[in-house]
């Protein structure tokens, strides 16, 4: 039988925070944004951003960063802003969906959504898909509740889609 030493949590976070005294602003805001610490994530990201003012990525995790909060307005246009960078960016449009259901339009959001589209991503596109079609049918679901709904459906894709790729690859060992 194996003991383990049970380590604050902030002491963890202080040490890793330590460690990364070098490293990017973008580690350092997701290592924010891990903790919930907001506006540090968004101050990082933001730096981060003047020195790469094209990145999808950072753009997205500003956005991410203000649906956590919940800032939805914020996250729509942060979200909006990365589709007219890279349209069809299937994050972006599934957050962009997602804070407009914690915005109050819940029922074109999810109209939206049931035309997702992954390139390549059969799973999650259905079940995204399936879900926002299935939650049209319960007009009463609070926003919250849609929102971890449609999240669960994505993971759920996210899974299917990592096991058919793993047993196609097993197929041609």
């Amino acid at each position: 039988m194996r003991l383990r030493a049970h380590i604050p949590l902030h002491l963890v976070l202080s040490a890793l925070l330590l460690a990364c005294v070098g490293c990017s602003p973008a580690v350092r805001g997701s290592m924010a944004l891990t903790r919930g610490d907001y506006d540090q994530a968004l101050a990082q990201y933001h730096e981060a951003l003047q020195k790469d003012p094209e990145s999808v990525y950072l753009r997205q995790r500003i956005g991410l960063t203000y649906f956590a909060m919940p800032d939805y307005p914020r996250a729509e246009a942060s979200f909006s802003n990365i589709l007219l960078l890279a349209p069809d960016e299937p994050n972006a449009t599934f957050y962009l969906g997602l804070s407009r259901i914690g915005k109050g339009e819940r029922a074109s959001a999810l109209k939206g959504l049931t035309t997702f589209h992954w390139p390549f991503k059969f799973y999650q596109q259905r079940f995204v898909r399936e879900e926002a079609e299935r939650l049209l049918n319960h007009p009463d679901m609070p926003a919250g509740e849609t929102i971890r709904s449609m999240q669960d459906a994505l993971e759920l894709g996210r899974e299917a889609q990592e096991r058919a790729e793993r047993e196609m690859r097993d197929m041609f060992k």
